[in-house]
């Protein structure tokens, strides 16, 4: 699978609630959990909402302290990094948000909030920012044209694009999406998921994927963690965990995903296959013309 990236070992994050006349309670929202991100694969974490997997992806992105264990990159512990090590860390492991309006600052233009990791972690390129930018809206499916525009003026879509850029900008070796395509609209999320599965491709990135979605998390997964009340409960390869689940709560999870009825597949099937058809028959009545032109 190739060497780990990102590790968490034995990751614990602890809550303390004070509610008013009642003694001090803590939960756990993260108990004993470890995963391993490898180099050029996808894990994918994957429970129900309150699982623990968001705050497994912070912990392991250092955006908050873990109560117990240590997060490795590359080997090295980097638990409690500070400056110049937090520094190279950031720059390495970058992060997709669910939100992507939020995510971006309204008042700041795509030039701005692509180029912000760069002008923080005072990266100097090749090119100019405002190049590197427009490269990057490029990669991402964007019009580099449009990099004066700000968030408000694309979609959903198009913004979680620019989210992605901005990711890149860097050139991460790990990219943590926190439900990056929940948000989105079905037709929008495949699209995402294809530019992630072509970055993956083309850049050797490694990708930590938090979603709820199994149908999405099976598209792009190489392997699998379920998270169940903050702890992992299984994981495995994505032909495992949704051929063989080999845990009860693995399998309430996938029988609580929607089947398209049979005859809608077989439906589907037909009509793409007629379509494929008729552009074939297009195709041979064009040649046929081209020829007697000739």
């Amino acid at each position: 699978m190739g060497e780990v990236l990102l590790e968490g070992r034995n990751l614990v994050k602890s809550y303390t609630t004070r509610a008013k006349g009642r003694r001090p309670e803590t939960l756990l929202a993260v108990d004993d959990v470890s995963l391993r991100v490898h180099q050029a694969q996808t894990l994918a974490v994957v429970g129900e909402s309150g699982s623990g997997k968001s705050t497994s992806a912070r912990l392991l992105s250092l955006l908050i302290p873990a109560t117990a264990g240590s997060v490795y990159l590359e080997g090295t512990d980097v638990t409690q990094a500070t400056d110049s090590h937090l520094r190279t860390f950031r720059r390495n492991v970058q992060l997709v948000f669910q939100d992507p309006y939020s995510s971006l600052n309204p008042r700041h233009d795509v030039e701005r909030i692509v180029s912000a990791p760069l002008r923080y972690q005072g990266i100097r390129t090749k090119v100019s920012y405002r190049t590197r930018v427009k490269d990057l809206m490029a990669r991402v499916g964007l019009n580099p044209d449009h990099s004066t525009r700000y968030p408000h003026q694309f979609s959903g879509g198009q913004a979680q694009r620019i989210g992605i850029a901005r990711a890149l900008a860097v050139n991460p070796k790990v990219v943590i999406c926190d439900e990056a395509v929940s948000a989105l609209d079905v037709s929008v999320q495949a699209q995402v998921i294809d530019l992630l599965q072509d970055l993956k491709r083309d850049l050797g990135l490694s990708y930590l994927f938090i979603a709820h979605d199994l149908a999405v998390v099976r598209e792009i997964a190489d392997r699998v963690a379920v998270m169940h009340k903050g702890k992992v409960v299984e994981e495995g390869s994505c032909a495992q965990i949704f051929d063989a689940p080999g845990q009860a709560y693995t399998q309430e999870l996938l029988a609580a995903v929607p089947r398209i009825p049979t005859e809608w597949d077989a439906a589907r099937i037909r009509a793409e296959a007629a379509s494929a058809d008729e552009a074939d028959n297009a195709a041979t009545s064009q040649r046929r013309k081209d020829d007697q032109d000739r």
